[in-house]
């Protein structure tokens, strides 16, 4: 259930092997999506996989690198280097395409989809999973062996079937297209300055003269709520990026959208009886970044390979589904760690600034630090301490 990214790509790799799947989403598409719209090289490798990036790359604004301004305004900019044999690191793709664009490619393969269903409850019998909703105000069933259960952020439907039992940790964001930006449209930028920390705001080119500008940040009066709800501190935001100059003229195109992220997959549940959950389902969206996009996709085709091994083996048993759990966290694990380790320091700006005033002069640590935040390297087993981190920036200045 789900046709965003984590539940389409999940459609597609299922289809692909021969096996009948129907999407189901309460919405019918294109529909927009309120995100920041950025993909990341692991995101790009696995939209290759599936096969849409050929016609997203004829849409998409292709990035090259990425600028990071530190609280005090300080700024260093690095390029982001290509999956191999990729011909782009990054992209911008608005939600409204990105995702059709994979629910298209997952039908394509022989998945079929159902559009405006509101899922009410997910039952379990001998045979497996009924999915009972209502479409335009009757009742609707999908019977299968198996669900997977992509519903992002949202956690009415895993309250309903018992799966969460308290209200998950939460980031949140609010982002705004941007008309009539001048300035270099092949990076992005991450910005520290005038966002309360832990927690960043960006600008995203999504053409040569637009961009997608967002806020993002902890949930609660220690982060984001401290400065009101996400769509005014971005307004707030806005009019500092005019003051600065940094939108070059640029104005709103439409007025800021909020959206909650789930960033507590340590913790989180990822599997029931018969039923695997993928991306946000499963509190797959970074701690740091609040990025979900490439975990939404790499989840769908995790899921999507042990539901057709159990098939296969015959054996829907609840150790095979706690299997999945295990493959997610092995994958996973380390590297939300370590961004929540990077998040929490990040709540120190003068730490900020001179990291990124020794990541502007030193090229390796640079390249290290983006390469772990996009999630395109191996994070250290044990994040370093504070004292550590500090006498390592005292070494470089």
């Amino acid at each position: 259930m789900g046709a965003g990214p984590s539940g389409s790509a999940a459609a597609y790799f299922l289809a692909a092997r021969g096996a009948r799947v129907m999407l189901v989403d309460k919405a019918s598409f294109p529909r927009d999506k309120a995100c920041g719209d950025a993909l990341t090289p692991c995101a790009i490798a696995a939209l290759q996989e599936i096969g849409v990036l050929p016609d997203l790359l004829r849409t998409g604004q292709r990035i090259a690198g990425i600028e990071v301004v530190a609280p005090d305004g300080s700024a260093t900019t690095a390029p982001v280097p290509a999956p191999g044999g990729l011909p782009v690191p990054m992209l911008v793709v608005p939600r409204v395409a990105l995702d059709n664009a994979i629910r298209e490619r997952a039908l394509r393969s022989g998945a079929g989809f159902a559009g405006g269903v509101h899922v009410g409850d997910i039952d379990r019998d001998g045979a497996g999973v009924i999915v009972r909703g209502t479409s335009h105000e009757r009742p609707v069933a999908f019977a299968a062996p198996v669900a997977i259960v992509a519903t992002g952020a949202s956690v009415a439907l895993l309250r309903r079937m018992r799966v969460l039992a308290r209200t998950p940790e939460m980031m949140l964001a609010a982002r705004a297209y941007v008309n009539g930006i001048t300035g270099p449209s092949d990076r992005v930028q991450v910005r520290f300055d005038g966002v309360p920390l832990p927690g960043y705001g960006w600008i995203f080119p999504v053409s040569g003269s637009s961009a997608n500008v967002g806020i993002g940040g902890v949930a609660g009066p220690a982060g984001l709520g401290r400065v009101g709800p996400p769509p005014a501190a971005l307004r707030s935001f806005l009019r500092r990026l005019s003051h600065l100059g940094a939108l070059g003229g640029g104005r709103p195109e439409t007025p800021p959208k909020g959206y909650p992220l789930r960033v507590d997959f340590p913790h989180a549940p990822t599997s029931a009886e018969r039923v695997l959950l993928v991306g946000e389902a499963a509190g797959l969206a970074n701690p740091l970044t609040g990025e979900g996009i490439d975990y939404a996709l790499e989840s769908g085709r995790i899921a999507a390979d042990h539901a057709v091994r159990m098939l296969e083996a015959g054996d829907l048993s609840q150790a095979r589904f706690e299997e999945y759990g295990r493959a997610l966290r092995a994958r996973f694990e380390r590297l939300f760690a370590f961004c929540r380790w990077l998040r929490g320091w990040s709540l120190r700006p003068p730490l900020v600034n001179r990291l990124v005033r020794a990541a502007s002069r030193h090229t390796e640590l640079r390249t290290l630090l983006l390469q772990i935040v996009l999630g395109s390297r191996a994070v250290p087993e044990t994040p370093p301490s504070s004292a550590v981190l500090r006498g390592l920036l005292a070494r470089l200045s």
